[in-house]
């Protein structure tokens, strides 16, 4: 039978892949693993005044600036992969221009071995005044690079099984391969339905301006009862209010529905307890949410202190698709969300959400 990575390279071919990725990614630097370059994308070459010519086939540290490129990036690519390291090229004449660079070597999403794909981010750019577009790109950027990694690896495994189905010569494996085929269109399956739950996660029913806290607390208790029908989970929910208007009641109750849900999925112990309190000052509605007995580790944290793309955060930790959607729904309520960590099992959230500008809240209006 022939062998995956030989299927894998007769359906792309390593030219193929090697000059499209410039076109993947906007701004690019593609390395040999002997850290010489190969391509350079025309963004990137503008910017420093080469053209492909003059710094094509030379090692990276043509580029060096006052840092070696090459050991920065030697101790960076030491798990495979790196994001958003800060360091500056040489250009022509000397010309430093800043960039956050980001690599992997090709290997790791495909069977092209013998590259490395570094991502950059001229900081400069940044920082002109179409920042908020440019923004919008290197969100994109980054879920493309994202995607590259975590939702080819299925496409590939599919494409290689289809491969070996082709070739075989009798049908005695079709079954396994047929099994295998259907777990890796799962895998693609479910990673692309959270990403669709999280586009539309902010999509909700014409608000009412009115937010009544009995029947929010009852929507909360009943996400609870059937997600944890044998646990116990000690629930308390107060609030100074019965009714607070002037807030998106249905994004509300979504938003604090999706905290509930990333909280109850993860690792507990007998005593886990949830505390809900909502109350309300000048400026809007204050949420505060604390949970405890609940395992956060380190890992855990760390994705949820992330400030970048919500859909690259989603595909490096799909597990938190519930907290993704919350913090979604709370941009589009243009509420400030904080949270903090205690003690190693206790996690506290502070939402401050605006009333909105037509409420009668704002005017004077109480409940």
């Amino acid at each position: 039978m022939t062998s995956l990575p030989e299927i894998s390279l007769s359906l792309i071919s390593e030219e193929e892949i090697r000059q499209k990725l410039t076109s993947v990614f906007v701004e690019s630097i593609i390395l040999t693993n002997k850290f010489d370059i190969d391509l350079i994308s025309n963004d990137v070459l503008e910017a420093l005044g080469y053209t492909l010519e003059e710094v094509q086939g030379r090692s990276i540290s043509f580029l060096n600036y006052k840092e070696n490129l090459q050991n920065l990036l030697l101790s960076n690519l030491n798990r495979g992969f790196f994001e958003e390291v800060t360091a500056t090229l040489n250009g022509r004449y000397n010309k430093p221009v800043a960039y956050s660079i980001s690599g992997f070597y090709l290997g790791l999403v495909s069977d092209i071995n013998g590259y490395i794909i570094l991502k950059v981010k001229n900081l400069d750019k940044v920082k002109e005044p179409t920042r908020s577009h440019d923004s919008r790109q290197e969100d994109l950027d980054n879920f493309v690079y994202r995607a590259a990694h975590d939702l080819r690896g299925p496409l590939a495994s599919i494409r290689g099984l289809v491969g070996v189905m082709k070739l075989r010569k009798d049908n005695s494996e079709v079954d396994t391969l047929l099994e295998m085929l259907d777990s890796c269109a799962a895998n693609l399956d479910e990673r692309l339905f959270k990403l669709l739950y999280l586009a539309d996660s902010h999509e909700a029913e014409i608000p009412s301006g009115d937010l009544k806290l009995a029947l929010l607390e009852q929507t909360l208790r009943e996400t609870l009862a059937l997600n944890c029908l044998f646990e116990v989970i000690n629930f308390h929910f107060t609030s100074d209010h019965a009714e607070i208007c002037g807030v998106h009641e249905h994004l509300v109750q979504s938003l604090l529905n999706n905290i509930m849900l990333y909280i109850i999925s993860l690792p507990r112990n007998d005593n886990a307890t949830i505390n809900y309190h909502i109350s309300k000052n000048d400026s809007g509605l204050v949420i505060q949410i604390r949970s405890a007995g609940f395992t956060i580790g380190c890992k855990l944290r760390q994705a949820l202190l992330q400030k970048t793309s919500l859909y690259s955060e989603l595909l490096i930790s799909p597990n938190l698709i519930n907290y993704y959607a919350a913090l979604k729904i709370a941009q589009s309520l243009h509420a400030n969300v904080c949270i903090c960590f205690p003690h190693e099992d206790v996690q506290e959230f502070q939402l401050q959400i605006p009333f909105q500008a037509d409420s009668g809240e704002v005017y004077g209006r109480s409940a």
